[in-house]
């Protein structure tokens, strides 16, 4: 692979965003959902960037998407006082056969 990671870039990207906006102090003072429409925006801008042809654009919103998510899963975690959140497992993929277990995969 030539160039930088994807996640390089989504580091990078967080890196830009909080000397634009100061870090986790900023962070944990919205909430979720802020975190969340914005999300929502940046990722309406990529399809739109797509729609009209410009993959470039519509990549680097999508960067920026990411580094969004990123920003606001570490402000959950500095919140709870707990450190990561628990996770739950993966959803299966559509037709994935049922677990043995006898577990749902939603």
């Amino acid at each position: 692979m030539n160039g930088p990671n994807v996640l390089d870039e989504v580091a990078a990207e967080r890196t830009r965003q909080d000397a634009q906006w100061g870090g986790a102090g900023h962070d944990d003072a919205q909430p979720t959902d802020t975190f969340v429409q914005l999300i929502t925006d940046y990722a309406g801008w990529a399809r739109v960037k797509a729609r009209e042809g410009s993959s470039v654009e519509a990549r680097h919103r999508l960067i920026q998407v990411a580094a969004l998510a990123v920003a606001a899963v570490e402000s959950l975690d500095r919140r709870s006082g707990a450190g990561p959140l628990a996770v739950p497992p993966a959803a299966a993929p559509v037709g994935a056969p049922a677990r043995e277990d006898g577990l749902n995969w939603e």
